[in-house]
């Protein structure tokens, strides 16, 4: 009977975690950090810098997708030589990607993305990837499908979406999939 009794402790205590996990925010809930986008004016020069969907040439690039620097862009931070960007405003932006670093005024306290806590997971249910979060640009967009059981790394959290890296057909990718999909 003891022995029952402590089973039925040890699960109760197991199970708490997790339906306090279910009712709170599950992206936030995942002790990841947030992704912040700081505002970044226009700059008079006209320049288009290539946007890809990661910290080196080596990730995905959809079309010629570029970050138009005459006009107003987004700053999430930096790694190494590279920085997160998306072009818009922190309420209203599109694509998110990487830019080579140095084409960018980047303040000197733009934080660092390094995604320390980046933790593995698998896909639930399918769900889908894309670099527009907030569908503003589906023109620019693009978007696949990972399938239920894909291996996925969550490397940042915002809002009902969490930021992952994933691999399409040999080639790494950093996108979006809803946080309800994550196992």
């Amino acid at each position: 009977m003891k022995k029952y009794a402590l089973m039925l402790l040890l699960l109760a205590l197991f199970c708490a975690p997790l339906c306090a996990w279910a009712q709170t925010d599950s992206a936030s809930a995942l002790g990841l950090n947030a992704l912040v986008p700081a505002a970044m004016p226009a700059q008079e020069d006209s320049a288009m810098i290539p946007l890809y969907c990661g910290p080196t040439q080596g990730f995905y690039r959809h079309g010629e997708q570029a970050l138009d620097l005459t006009q107003p862009y987004v700053l999430f931070g930096q790694h190494d030589c590279w920085a997160m960007a998306a072009q818009g405003t922190p309420d209203a932006f599109g694509p998110v990607g990487w830019v080579e670093a140095a084409s960018l005024p980047i303040a000197a306290d733009a934080p660092s993305l390094a995604f320390e806590e980046a933790l593995v997971a698998m896909i639930e249910e399918d769900a889908p990837l894309t670099n527009d979060p907030h569908g503003l640009c589906p023109q620019d967009a693009w978007s696949v499908t990972l399938p239920r059981g894909a291996q996925v790394i969550l490397l940042a959290a915002m809002g009902d979406w969490v930021y992952i890296q994933a691999d399409l057909s040999g080639t790494p990718v950093r996108a979006f999939i809803p946080a309800a999909c994550v196992l």
